[in-house]
C-alpha cells in the first residue's frame, strides 16, 4: 500500500480495483473527508447518497455496510470503522455555501472533488452529493430539526473501503472552517494499493493559475 495526505481544502482521485482496499484516516483527529465513487466502465454510473440511505435503510453507516449507486449496485462496503459516525443526509460543501453560511474563502468540496476526477472528463455537475466521512449529523426536536455537530473522530481514526466494483474514487478534505470540523481545518490520509496513480488537485490552485 501507498500512503498519500490530502492537504485540507483540497482533494485526490485515485482508480481501484473490484476486491481491493482503501483507508481514509483522520491524522489530527475533527476533520471531516467527503467521498465519492464512479463505476470503472461508466462514470455515469456512481455512488448515490439517496440510494445508499434507501437499501441500507439508515440515516448513518459504518462498518458492513455498502454504498450504493444510482443503478443499485453496491460500489464500496465499510470493512473497518474505528469512527463509526458518518454523514449521508448534507451536500458537500460548494462555493456559495462557503460564502453564504460559513464567511469562508471560496472553493468548496464539490469543486475540490471535481479538479480531482476533471482529468477523467467528468464534469462539475456530475459530482455527486458525498459521503461524508467522519461527520456527525443529527436529527432532533418535534419538527425533525437537521444539525451539524462537531466531528467525534479521533486522531489516526480509520475507515477502511472495499471496492465492489471497479471504481474511481475521490476524496477531500473538507473546507467548510466551521465547528463540524473541530477548531481548525486539517489534511486527510489515504492508503491506497500500490499499482494506483494519485492525482491531487485544489481549486484554490486552480483559481491562482
Amino acid at each position: 500500500m501507498q500512503e498519500y495526505s490530502i492537504p485540507k481544502k483540497s482533494g485526490a482521485s485515485f482508480y481501484v480495483d473490484e476486491g481491493e482496499c482503501f483507508e481514509v484516516s483522520n491524522p489530527e483527529g475533527e476533520q471531516i473527508a467527503d467521498l465519492v465513487a464512479f463505476t470503472r466502465e461508466d462514470f455515469s454510473e456512481k455512488y448515490s447518497q439517496a440510494y445508499t440511505r434507501h437499501l441500507n435503510d439508515k440515516l448513518r453507516i459504518s462498518e458492513g455496510d455498502s454504498l450504493y449507486t444510482n443503478e443499485g449496485n453496491p460500489i464500496l462496503t465499510i470493512t473497518h470503522d474505528d469512527c463509526g459516525v458518518h454523514d449521508i443526509l448534507y451536500g458537500p460543501c460548494n462555493e456559495w455555501l462557503l460564502n453564504d453560511l460559513f464567511q469562508s474563502e471560496p472553493g468548496g468540496c464539490r469543486e475540490n472533488l471535481w479538479v480531482a476526477v476533471q482529468p477523467e472528463g467528468i464534469s462539475e455537475e456530475e459530482v455527486p452529493n458525498t459521503l461524508n466521512v467522519f461527520q456527525k449529523s443529527t436529527i432532533s426536536g418535534d419538527q425533525q430539526e437537521l444539525e451539524l455537530g462537531r466531528s467525534p473522530a479521533d486522531p489516526g481514526d480509520v475507515v477502511e473501503f472495499e471496492a465492489d466494483r471497479d471504481a474511481l474514487v475521490a476524496v477531500s478534505a473538507c473546507s467548510a472552517a466551521d465547528i463540524a470540523n473541530g477548531d481548525e481545518l486539517t489534511g486527510i490520509d489515504l492508503r491506497v494499493p500500490d499499482y494506483t496513480t494519485i492525482h491531487g488537485a485544489s481549486i484554490q490552485n486552480e483559481h491562482n493559475h
